[in-house]
């Protein structure tokens, strides 16, 4: 399957009901991470607050979408082959605007390409 903004946005609405997709978190920015392997989607996640029950940081931080996808999947094996696509939704209009990762992010993705076999991550 050849992944384009169509068929993400199709993949998007299947997991996701686009109409209170910005209510799964109250950040400014919402990021949907999503893991592919030869077509098929392997997880997905959106960034949101994190709390010390989730183990995904202190209140006051956010988990970023990249990473709460890759502890989702958990099993860094199933990364080798895969691709990363992480994007932006605009709030008020629900478009696709343009995204890119912070540096932590991008250092940790770049471990994952490496010792894992991520294939590789794109941004919208």
């Amino acid at each position: 399957m050849r992944w384009t903004k169509e068929t993400l946005l199709l993949e998007m609405e299947r997991h996701f009901r686009m109409d209170n997709l910005h209510h799964v978190t109250n950040l400014r920015h919402l990021h949907v991470a999503l893991v592919v392997k030869r077509g098929k989607l392997l997880g997905y996640a959106t960034n949101r607050i994190g709390t010390r029950g989730r183990g995904c940081g202190y209140d006051h931080r956010s988990i970023h979408a990249e990473r709460a996808v890759l502890k989702k999947i958990g099993d860094t094996a199933k990364l080798s082959g895969a691709i990363l696509i992480v994007i932006r939704i605009s709030r008020g209009t629900k478009e696709i605007v343009n995204s890119e990762p912070c540096h932590s992010c991008r250092c940790h993705l770049e471990k994952c390409m490496k010792h894992h076999g991520l294939k590789g991550v794109y941004y919208s």
